[in-house]
């Protein structure tokens, strides 16, 4: 690798501890979970065996590289997605997206998966769902790309009454377990993320790379139509540049240890190049250009494939390395093996490990204002989930919110202290009042969301129409 000037690069984990890895994703106590797919075997092909397995690792003493490992589970099947969160973890296996409870946190099933979704197809072994990410909104999102054909329901659903997608952005609710085809078109998306506004961002492979997703786009779309045949056109690319072929992974860098140039700049994966890159957004209008950043990392390695990016509580950026040589997948020629790569400065200190699933109420409030969004990202999760719960506090909590909203000197943290009011439920009494009420706000952002929220179930009152 040829790692940037003051930074340092360490395998996390890799081989043997781990292989096949297709996707990683953080618990809110700072543990990095593997899904690890021993079933895929080529791209129109793969086993049903009972082998891919969740495991949790630790990094103790904060030198980046895990001193603890537990196996969550070794019973799954084909797998592409998880997110952990909501008292459980939620995995991607098609034709199902399941949940797996854990309700204590004692990192042990607490009994069968619950089967959430189903329909999900996989024509394409590497175009299935995948990359999830927990949005602002409360919602679950994920990609999908456009190889794989899918009919998605809850089970028993009718065909007639299933949704179909074959390419682009979803979602699904925790509360109300409806399921959405947020954006369609692109390629075969494998990084979605939010910057600091809320808005959505996706990677792409072999078409443009980069697209500014909102709610109900219709975007150019590789080799086939669009489900939506009324459109004028689909909705082009941000990008002003282009790199060679495929990308992977999406996360804004929103911490605090990195250089300040690179707040705010998209970190992606070139698949292709085999590198690590960053892209930073330019508004234009109602939406952006992505401008290059940086050639940040090339990993001068041919069979180097990183395809998934994650921020951790220390700041560190973290890169998920499938390693084959045979980047398409079309074959597995390095069976077993995979990687997570840390990249931090050299001159960060080793953080004391998060527990924030023991705060308070009014202390996961209080990381709203965090300086890394890695904390107010899961404080926001664990908000949630108190309210479906009926363990939060809710009259402390929306009133610290709502002060936070009033005093609070810029979008960013405006925004966060609106989302975390959103899926707390205190902006949801009297028809939305207080949302009618934020239509008015100079801020044009809170406007925006308070539109989102007041249609999210697609029955506004006479009022805010």
């Amino acid at each position: 690798m040829t790692v940037p000037e003051g930074f340092e690069v360490t395998a996390f984990v890799a081989e043997p501890d781990i292989g096949e890895c297709i996707a990683f994703c953080f618990d809110d106590r700072g543990r990095l979970w593997t899904l690890e797919n021993y079933n895929y075997k080529t791209r129109k092909s793969h086993s049903e065996d009972q082998r891919n397995r969740i495991q949790i690792f630790e990094d103790v003493n904060g030198d980046g590289v895990f001193d603890t490992k537990k196996l969550f589970t070794d019973k799954l099947t084909f797998s592409s997605g998880i997110a952990v969160g909501m008292g459980g973890v939620y995995v991607g296996k098609p034709p199902e997206l399941i949940f797996i409870p854990d309700a204590d946190g004692d990192d042990k099933p607490d009994g069968e998966p619950k089967v959430l979704l189903d329909g999900w197809g996989i024509n394409d072994r590497h175009e299935t769902l995948n990359s999830f990410i927990w949005g602002p909104d409360g919602w679950l999102y994920g990609c999908h790309g456009v190889f794989t054909r899918s009919q998605v329901g809850k089970p028993g659903t009718p065909e007639s009454e299933r949704q179909y997608i074959d390419g682009g952005i979803w979602r699904w609710h925790p509360v109300s377990e409806e399921f959405e085809v947020f954006a369609e078109g692109l390629s075969n998306p494998w990084g979605f993320d939010f910057n600091d506004h809320g808005q959505g961002f996706a990677t792409c492979c072999v078409i443009p790379h980069l697209f500014h997703i909102v709610q109900g786009g219709v975007y150019h779309k590789q080799s086939r139509q669009n489900v939506n045949r009324f459109v004028y056109d689909n909705i082009k690319t941000i990008r002003d540049h282009a790199h060679k072929s495929a990308h992977g992974g999406a996360r804004f860098y929103l911490a605090d240890v990195f250089p300040k140039k690179y707040r705010d700049q998209l970190f992606m994966c070139n698949i292709h190049q085999h590198s690590v890159l960053t892209d930073y957004m330019v508004p234009k209008g109602s939406s952006f250009i992505g401008k290059h950043g940086e050639d940040f990392l090339p990993a001068n390695d041919l069979a180097w494939g990183g395809f998934s990016v994650e921020t951790g509580p220390e700041g560190a950026v973290y890169i998920l390395d499938w390693h084959d040589q045979n980047i398409c997948g079309n074959e597995v020629k390095f069976p077993n093996s995979s990687r997570v790569y840390r990249i931090m400065p050299k001159s960060s200190k080793p953080i004391k490990r998060p527990n924030l699933r023991s705060l308070s109420d009014l202390e996961l409030v209080e990381l709203q204002k965090h300086s890394n969004d890695w904390y107010v990202r899961h404080a926001r999760v664990i908000l949630h989930h108190r309210t479906i719960t009926g363990k939060l506090d809710a009259p402390k909590v929306h009133t610290n919110l709502e002060e936070m909203l009033k005093q609070a000197k810029t979008q960013a943290k405006r925004l966060r202290a609106l989302w975390a009011l959103h899926v707390t439920g205190g902006l949801n009494a009297k028809g939305g009042a207080r949302l009618i009420e934020l239509l008015k706000h100079p801020d044009e952002y809170v406007r925006a969301w308070s539109i989102q929220f007041l249609c999210e179930e697609k029955k506004p009152s006479t009022k805010a129409l």
